[in-house]
């Protein structure tokens, strides 16, 4: 069984991609957390974790998939070439990213015409130097509230959505597990 990629940086958010990593771990499909170093990555909440590896030390055969968590300030991971490369490897395979860190796939190049959510208000991203056409396919929040946004080998979400963004996601690697587990009739 090929394995998931986790892509932690500093001030993710982990109750986003908890019931995702729930439903990896109930299906007994293996992951790899990954970070620019080894050395610890503290979630906004305060939770350190340890990667198992590091970006320059992936061998892509070995995963079918990338979970990209929100966070707090993603900025200088944004900034990072060398995140957004590890990124665009995964171009083809199922990737979820969950609220702004959809941010880190148009970086990439990943959503060039494909509609996607990310968890801040556009306005704020003219701002931060996204361009019209970097965001001309952002889906609403008010459309997104009623299911997470997939597209392809994508999927998008806003934090608030993360059960049924984790359940997509486990669909699109081939779990199917019911809805009702996680409290969603």
């Amino acid at each position: 069984m090929k394995k998931t990629a986790i892509l932690l940086y500093d001030s993710f958010c982990n109750f986003e991609i908890s019931v995702a990593l729930e439903i990896l771990a109930l299906a007994e499909k293996p992951i790899t957390v990954f970070g620019i170093t080894k050395q610890a990555i503290r979630s906004e909440d305060g939770l350190s974790i340890f990667p198992d590896d590091t970006i320059d030390n992936l061998d892509l055969d070995a995963y079918d998939s990338l979970i990209l968590p929100g966070a707090m300030d993603i900025r200088e991971t944004i900034e990072n070439e060398r995140i957004v490369d590890f990124i665009k490897k995964f171009e083809k395979k199922t990737i979820g990213a969950i609220s702004i860190a959809p941010l880190l796939l148009v970086n990439a190049g990943l959503l060039n015409g494909k509609p996607f959510m990310a968890g801040i208000n556009k306005e704020e991203l003219f701002e931060e130097g996204f361009s019209e056409s970097d965001l001309t396919e952002m889906v609403g929040w008010d459309d997104n509230l009623r299911k997470p946004v997939e597209e392809g080998y994508i999927i998008t979400s806003i934090s608030y959505n993360f059960v049924k963004w984790a359940l997509a996601f486990g669909k699109m690697v081939g779990i199917d597990i019911p809805a009702k587990t996680f409290g969603i009739e």
